[in-house]
């Protein structure tokens, strides 16, 4: 074989990659990258830099180096460039083509084999999301960890050479930092030497220690949740889920997303993959090659961890799982070219009934999250230059629709610029699709009477979203907000938020890092509530100097009838103290919400006598 088809069969699958998702090189931030682009802001000391790479955070993860360290340190050198990220996350993935292409050449023994497994792995539409998402770069790390770590013990096998088992140990041990799914890699390296290299299977089991060690760990610092979206549910639905999954990884289920083919067509096409591939698996171990089995094995174990998150099924979940799998499509592919005509006739028609279903909805895929990171760029940017145009004045969006909400506005992106009074306009809740499960939409929105009154007063901008460019559309509504814009009471008070100023009674003391202090008594006003139930929420911050002589007691009173009474017993600590609301107050417009303390104090240095801090006043 010729130098120059040697390499062709190195750059075929990396090449093909490239030409898929070349889109996502051009991809911009969006949604859950503007929380870790928000680290760096948060690192003043080695000890915050320890915080902010082992914390555990997002769901209780704990993943230093492919969101910690891969966020902060890239935005550290580039700021909010979003090439350089984008083109590591390429390399990464580049690398662990390569690395499967070695890897099917060695378990196969077939050139042929090591480029089809790269250029299956690569059509499938899940990798759309970790080629065009740099959060989803914990993805791509992981993979990139579990195949070097394999092609490492591979190579001890062949060589009998300690410095490969070494080294896969090392690269085992890093990988903990990608993704929580390495902890399956003793088990992937267990199946390997079982069914290949019976001889060196006493020599995987220690590296079970360090997974059992991992598991622990990670449930003592950051237990898993029992309920909601990232519940974990240890039940008789995990086949489903697994079956689910599995559908998926063939490539025709995902045509019922993008409904290009009759949906007739999908269970044909899944059960024609489905039995090509475990036929094939069958008719290898009959061969007694027992290495048919690992493909299939690292497919339900890497997919494993995941298979109980059911309230969370997600296609980019398959991204790692499915390297199994084309690495046993590309060995059946170069077997059946072997095999004669008749059955390169029916390899090449299934692997077209796979790329058909996968690779136009990746190439989709990747253009959905390209443009919808061109309008994120677009609002965000937008906002910065509005920032510096209006040094100090609140900014007002308005036109902005659910999916750049949820994109552009939910994770604060306008903080990274030093944005920190951006706003939705009080009629954008008409425009967007609450989801509780990640957030209250009303904490977004400035409420009318406050936007009527900022408005009226000159103290804020308003900025239409859409179009070519954010544009100042703040004369514009100064003629229309009276008719667009209900002058409603805000149920949440910032009482440390000058545009706030207006509900709170006298006596309060000024703003002071966000916050103001209370005196012995205060009063703020509220919205009311609109259902029953709801409750008055007070947040604030307790100082040890009020409690000095015992336990501070706070009486709350709304509109002249009490609501309670609550003891104070935690110094220099944060309080959120609920009350519920009568039902005779649901309905109304304002309540007048009044708090007094049984005694106040006056702190070393000062001469004003203070009560409590508080932050937010809420009804909810």
């Amino acid at each position: 074989m010729s130098r120059a088809w040697r390499a062709a069969g190195w750059l075929a699958p990396p090449l093909f990659c490239l030409w898929l998702y070349w889109l996502g090189l051009k991809t911009w931030f969006y949604q859950d990258d503007f929380a870790w682009l928000h680290l760096r802001l948060e690192i003043h000391s080695p000890k915050d830099w320890w915080a902010a790479l082992f914390a555990p955070m997002a769901q209780g993860t704990i993943r230093p180096w492919s969101e910690r360290a891969f966020f902060t340190g890239f935005s550290a050198l580039f700021g909010v460039d979003a090439l350089p990220f984008r083109i590591w996350v390429f390399l990464t993935q580049l690398g662990s083509l390569t690395l499967l292409n070695w890897l099917a050449r060695r378990l196969t023994g077939s050139q042929l084999a090591g480029v089809a497994a790269g250029i299956l792995w690569t059509a499938h539409a899940a990798l759309a999301t970790p080629m065009a998402w740099t959060s989803a770069y914990n993805q791509v790390m992981c993979g990139f960890f579990l195949l070097a770590a394999l092609a490492l013990l591979v190579r001890h096998v062949e060589t009998g050479r300690r410095r490969y088992l070494i080294g896969q140990w090392i690269v085992f041990l890093l990988g903990f930092g990608a993704l929580e799914i390495n902890v399956v890699y003793p088990a992937l390296a267990a199946v390997y030497t079982l069914a290949a290299a019976p001889a060196h299977f006493r020599k995987v089991l220690p590296m079970f220690v360090p997974s059992a060690a991992y598991l622990w760990l990670h449930q003592h610092l950051a237990p898993a949740a029992a309920t909601g979206t990232y519940g974990v549910y240890l039940d008789g639905r995990l086949p489903a889920t697994l079956w689910r999954y599995w559908e998926w990884a063939l490539g025709p289920a995902l045509l019922e997303k993008g409904r290009l083919f009759p949906g007739w067509s999908v269970p044909i096409a899944t059960a024609l993959l489905s039995g090509a591939l475990l036929g094939f698996t069958a008719w290898k171990l009959r061969q007694r090659r027992w290495v048919a089995v690992f493909p299939l094995a690292w497919f339900v174990i890497v997919i494993g961890p995941v298979l109980p998150l059911r309230e969370h099924v997600s296609d980019y979940y398959l991204t790692v799982p499915l390297a199994g799998l084309a690495l046993l499509g590309g060995w059946a592919l170069a077997e059946a070219w072997r095999g004669g005509w008749a059955w390169r006739a029916v390899a090449l028609a299934l692997a077209c009934i796979y790329l058909a279903s996968s690779v136009p909805q990746a190439r989709a895929w990747t253009r959905w999250r390209f443009e919808r990171s061109r309008e994120v760029r677009k609002l965000v940017l937008g906002v910065a230059r509005a920032h510096q145009l209006h040094r100090g004045k609140p900014i007002v969006l308005v036109g902005v629709w659910d999916d750049l909400f949820w994109a552009g506005v939910f994770d604060q992106p306008f903080r990274l610029f030093g944005a920190q009074q951006v706003y939705l306009g009080p009629d954008s809740e008409a425009l967007l699709q609450p989801r509780p499960e990640f957030g209250d939409i009303t904490d977004y929105v400035l409420p009318g009477k406050l936007a009527l009154r900022a408005l009226d007063e000159d103290e804020i901008v308003v900025y239409q979203a859409g179009g070519a460019r954010l544009r100042n559309a703040t004369t514009l509504y100064r003629e229309l907000a009276q008719r667009l814009w209900t002058a409603e009471e805000p149920r949440r008070v910032l009482v440390g938020n000058p545009l706030y100023g207006g509900q709170l009674g006298g006596g309060w003391s000024g703003i002071e890092g966000g916050h103001r202090w209370m005196p012995r008594a205060a009063t703020v006003q509220v919205g009311g509530p609109v259902s029953r139930g709801q409750r008055l929420w007070l947040e604030g911050y307790c100082p040890a100097g009020l409690l000095a002589q015992g336990p501070a007691r706070l009486i709350v009173s709304v509109d002249g009838q009490s609501l309670g009474q609550a003891e104070l017993r935690q110094g220099d600590a944060p309080f959120q103290l609920g009350f519920p609301l009568p039902e005779a107050l649901v309905g109304r417009p304002t309540l007048t919400v009044r708090l007094e303390l049984d005694r106040i104090f006056t702190p070393p240095g000062e001469t004003r006598s203070l009560g409590l801090v508080f932050g937010t006043f809420r009804v909810r």
